[in-house]
């Protein structure tokens, strides 16, 4: 029997992967529409499992969080009654967080807006004279200003007329009908309703959900790529969780002390200020700036100077939280150095959006870790194999 050496069995399998990957970048490039469309489709199919499995992650991370308080309260160690009422109880601070933001949240927002819109004509009839007087040095612009009608009632009917538009006819013209806003809701809803139904038997399931993909895991994958795959699950896990659960403290901690500075210091609106720093805060390095920026001119519309005041409050706060709360909230839970954040925030921007900001900072965390440890073995071996050629 003719026997092939390991070399030429080398090359065979090198030309037979080269070949592979030209026919499937050849597929690619000639199918690549079609392509996008049924990942688009999968993608669309899969997302009430994919919503439903990051509830159900932070379910369990609020679970997690109660057995721990059980365990350091009572000195006990957990069982299957104290899991389930922990369980519970997650649901249940999801569903009061939930209600306590549309009932008490959502009402006081909306009040303070509706005061915004109903004050913001008169600021800016008072910002037209200010620069209508002030832009007399300047002939162009003076004569430009002069030939506008900035009058508070006006200004009133423009912001009503652009009302009026976007939501009469612009939406209208983007919904198309009736029965596609009754459709698109109707879906929204069924998958919301499928995503909390999912999170909720993985929850009280995931010990059986974790046995069955280990044993998959141990089934088709080798020794070696089972342990590298479950190292990588744990090192995703890890990062979520405490990304996830720093993140969220950190923010309400934030939005909370300028609430309640605001309110000390009589600057309006201070209940919407704290609420906008906060969801600011979930983006990472400018979100909660833009998100102070954006309150600061909201009371502004009140007092200009008051505005001022406000952005010196927020840094005050923002230089105290930064140094003294946050490392001891956050700690090293991404260990992501500021200039791979930058990047991550800015991959994150243009391909997924505010949650692309949001979500892709845990994720270059877990793939810095893993470089960086697949380096430091590599740069072992090399000097190891240096080493023994040395002596050699």
């Amino acid at each position: 029997m003719l026997k092939i050496n390991k070399q030429s069995k080398e090359k065979e399998n090198l030309c037979r992967r080269i070949i592979l990957f030209g026919a499937a970048v050849a597929m690619f490039a000639l199918y690549f529409e079609k392509i996008l469309w049924i990942l688009g489709l999968i993608f669309n199919i899969c997302m009430p499992f994919l919503l439903g499995g990051g509830l159900a992650f932070i379910f369990n991370i609020i679970a997690n969080n109660i057995v721990r308080i059980y365990r350091s309260l009572t000195k006990k160690k957990e069982n299957r009654i104290v899991r389930f009422l922990a369980n519970i109880g997650s649901i249940a601070f999801v569903a009061a967080l939930l209600a306590v933001f549309l009932i008490g949240i959502v009402p006081r927002a909306g009040a303070s807006i509706q005061t915004i819109v109903q004050v913001m004509p008169r600021t800016l009839a008072n910002i037209y004279h200010w620069a209508y007087y002030a832009s007399k040095p300047v002939p162009f612009i003076h004569s430009w200003l002069k030939t506008l009608n900035a009058d508070p009632g006006n200004i009133s009917a423009m912001i009503e007329n652009v009302t009026s538009w976007i939501v009469s006819g612009n939406v209208q013209d983007v919904v198309g009908s009736v029965y596609s806003v009754v459709t698109n809701t109707f879906s929204i809803l069924f998958s919301v309703i499928i995503a909390v139904m999912f999170a909720i038997i993985v929850l009280f399931n995931k010990k059986t959900v974790v046995k069955e993909a280990d044993l998959l895991m141990q089934a088709y994958l080798s020794k070696t790529h089972y342990k590298k795959s479950a190292h990588v699950i744990e090192l995703i896990k890890n990062t979520f969780t405490s990304y996830i659960s720093g993140s969220c403290t950190e923010c309400l901690i934030l939005g909370t002390l300028v609430a309640f500075f605001a309110s000390v210091f009589g600057f309006p609106f201070a209940f919407l200020d704290g609420i906008l720093v906060a969801i600011g805060a979930l983006i990472p390095m400018f979100g909660a700036l833009c998100a102070a920026i954006l309150a600061a001119l909201f009371t502004a519309i009140e007092n200009p100077m008051q505005g001022v005041y406000f952005m010196i409050m927020f840094l005050c706060i923002q230089q105290v939280e930064g140094n003294f709360i946050y490392p001891h909230v956050m700690g090293r839970s991404v260990g992501l150095p500021p200039i791979y954040v930058m990047i991550a925030v800015t991959l994150g921007a243009s391909l997924a959006g505010v949650l692309g900001m949001i979500i892709f900072i845990p994720i270059l965390s877990c793939v810095h870790q893993l470089v960086s440890e697949n380096a430091k073995t590599r740069i072992t071996r090399k000097n190891k194999l240096e080493e023994e050629y040395e002596d050699s």
